[in-house]
């Protein structure tokens, strides 16, 4: 498995994937959060996140515009910890369409490619440097730092849960995170 994704310049990327014998190439535009819109598809399907079982039949989508060309990531968990992933390529506006990656893969292994992408363009842009290249989006840092503790740790981010009457508040812990954004570096 290879995933690859550049920026290319402000607000463009080009992405490269290949699982087992597909591979297919992309360049998203900044009108979509396209690094934060995949981080929460691909979190929202994993069993640890997706408490309430919403997205076990149909698994999650999010689409990458390209002007005029759509890409469509369709994610899907399966039982025995393997994703399902469906890339459909829209070419233009008039419905033309074609699946061009339908396969399985280990989640984690699919995840632990990604952050690493995602990691690189961190470390090289910054949070803010990011923002600026890609316009319209932030850094998805808190996707980000919650996928990447689960591959270290096959557990949630610690979060504290305070209860007081109705009101619920939840928090962390800001110099955890800066000393997890640290090792990093």
């Amino acid at each position: 498995m290879k995933f690859e994704y550049k920026l290319i310049s402000t607000g463009w990327a080009i992405f490269n994937i290949e699982i087992n014998s597909q591979s297919f190439s992309f360049s998203p535009g900044y009108l979509t959060d396209a690094l934060g819109g995949v981080l929460n598809a691909i979190k929202d399907i994993h069993p640890l996140f997706d408490t309430r079982g919403d997205y076990k039949e149909d698994g999650s989508n999010y689409s990458w515009d390209a002007e005029p060309d759509i890409l469509k990531w369709n994610f899907k968990y399966l039982d025995n910890e393997n994703l399902l992933i469906v890339l459909t390529h829209f070419v233009d506006d008039e419905g033309d369409w074609e699946v061009v990656l339908n396969e399985v893969c280990p989640y984690d292994v699919f995840l632990k490619e990604f952050l690493r992408e995602v990691e690189l363009i961190l470390v090289e842009y910054g949070i803010v440097g990011y923002k600026e290249m890609w316009h319209e989006n932030e850094f998805p840092l808190s996707t980000f730092l919650e996928l990447k503790f689960y591959l270290e740790n096959k557990k949630r981010f610690p979060i504290a849960t305070n209860v007081e009457g109705y009101e619920k508040t939840k928090k962390s812990d800001l110099k955890f995170e800066m000393d997890f954004i640290n090792k990093l570096i």
